[in-house]
C-alpha cells in the first residue's frame, strides 16, 4: 500500500511512501499520523538515517506501539502511480517523545549501533593491497565488495581503536577512494572520487527550479601544493612527494599561497604522490559548495551529479555529497542537497 502525503506544490504528482517495521508493512497503520519523514543519504563518513515524526493524540505510541530499539525499518519513497524506490533498511536507534502536542520521533540508522562494523578495535595489517584490505573487511562482515580498486600495495597499516568502517574510509580516502555500506549491510561499495566527478548529471536545474539556494566559494580551501613526506627504507631518508594545483580541476590553478604538508606511511614515491594527488583533489573539490532545495526526486542520491545552469559563474556540474529527502503534510516532497562543484560550465549561463 502506498501512503500519499499532500503536496504544497500543485505542479508535481502526489508524493507517496511505504514503511515497514521488522519486515511487516505498517504504512496503512501510520498514514494518518505521519507528520514528517526524512531520509538522509550521505556519500561517506556518516551512516544514512531515517527519521519518522508522528502525532500521538491518543497515546498509542507510549504503550502498545512504542518502538523497540534495534527494531528494523524499511522505507520506500516516490510518487503515486510510479514505482517507489527502496532506499534500504534501518535500525531504530533513538525514540524521542514531546508534548503538547504529543509527538513521537523515531530515528533509525542504516548502519545501526548493533552492527559489528561500528565496534571500535585495534589491529595491524601487513603488506596488503587496498583491494585485499577491503575484501578482508567485507568478508569478515559477510558483505560483497563492489567497485574497481586500482592496485595499491600498502606495507603496513594500523587500525587505532577505530571501527572497521571508519578505518577503511580513512585509508580509502588517502588514495582518492570513497567507500560506503549499502543494500541493508550486504554490500561494501568503492568509488574512485575522480570517476564520480566525470559522470553525467542525473538531472538539470535552472535558477527557476531552485526553491532556495546558498553558495560558498572559498579560495583559501585550495592550497598551491600538497607535500607528502615519507620514509625511504632503502636510503633511510625522509623524502617528499609534491603535487601542485590542477588547472583542469573545478577551481583551476587559482589557489592560496598555502602548502599543505603531510607525513604518512607510504610504500615509496609512487604511493606518496598518489596520496598527495588525492588530498589535492579533495581540497579543490571543497572550494565551491552549494546547498539547494528542489522538488523531490528519488534519483537524487549521494554520489550522483546534477547540472546547474542560470547562476552565472557558479553554473556547472555538481557532485551530491548529501541528499535529504523530506516528506511532510505541509510541504509535500522536497530534496535538500549539499553539493560540491565537479566541473564548471563551459560557458557561464
Amino acid at each position: 500500500m502506498e501512503a500519499p502525503m499532500s503536496a504544497a506544490r500543485q505542479d508535481v504528482p502526489a508524493p507517496a511512501f511505504e514503511l515497514s517495521y521488522n519486515g511487516k508493512s505498517i504504512t496503512a497503520d501510520i498514514a494518518l499520523y505521519a507528520l514528517n519523514i526524512s531520509y538522509t543519504d550521505h556519500l561517506s563518513g556518516e551512516s544514512d538515517e531515517l527519521e519518522v515524526e508522528l502525532e500521538d493524540s491518543d497515546g498509542r505510541w507510549l504503550n502498545a506501539w512504542y518502538p523497540d530499539k534495534g527494531a528494523t525499518l524499511g522505507f520506500k519513497l516516490g510518487y503515486r502511480g510510479q514505482t517507489l524506490v527502496d532506499v534500504g533498511g534501518f535500525d531504530v536507534d533513538e525514540v524521542e517523545y514531546s508534548a503538547p502536542p504529543s509527538v513521537v520521533r523515531i530515528r533509525a540508522l542504516a548502519t545501526g549501533v548493533q552492527n559489528p562494523l561500528r565496534t571500535k578495535q585495534g589491529r595491524a595489517y601487513e603488506k596488503k593491497t587496498l583491494q585485499e584490505l577491503a575484501q578482508q573487511i567485507a568478508g569478515h562482515h559477510g558483505m560483497k565488495l563492489e567497485g574497481k580498486i586500482e592496485s595499491v600495495l600498502i606495507d603496513r597499516l594500523t587500525q587505532y581503536h577505530e571501527t572497521d568502517l571508519a578505518f577503511l574510509q580513512r585509508v580509502a580516502g588517502n588514495y582518492g577512494y570513497i567507500c560506503k555500506v549499502m543494500d541493508n549491510n550486504r554490500k561494501l561499495v568503492f568509488w574512485k572520487r575522480g570517476s564520480l566527478l566525470n559522470e553525467a548529471g542525473v538531472m538539470t536545474f535552472g535558477l527557476g527550479d531552485l526553491i532556495s539556494w546558498r553558495a560558498r566559494d572559498q579560495l583559501s580551501q585550495v592550497p598551491s601544493a600538497v607535500e607528502v613526506s615519507y620514509h625511504d627504507p632503502k636510503t633511510r631518508q625522509l623524502l617528499t612527494a609534491r603535487v601542485g594545483a590542477d588547472a583542469k580541476a573545478p577551481g583551476g590553478k587559482a589557489s592560496s599561497a598555502d602548502v599543505v604538508k603531510l607525513t604518512r606511511k607510504s610504500g615509496g614515491k609512487g604511493q606518496a604522490e598518489q596520496q598527495a594527488k588525492a588530498e589535492m583533489e579533495k581540497r579543490q573539490l571543497a572550494r565551491t559548495s552549494l546547498s539547494i532545495t528542489v522538488d523531490g526526486a528519488p534519483q537524487l542520491a549521494a554520489g550522483r551529479n546534477v547540472e546547474l545552469s542560470g547562476i552565472g559563474k557558479l553554473s556547472g556540474r555538481y557532485l551530491i555529497e548529501r541528499a535529504c529527502h523530506r516528506l511532510s503534510r505541509q510541504g509535500g516532497y522536497l530534496c535538500e542537497l549539499d553539493l560540491k562543484r565537479a566541473a564548471p560550465a563551459e560557458k557561464a549561463l
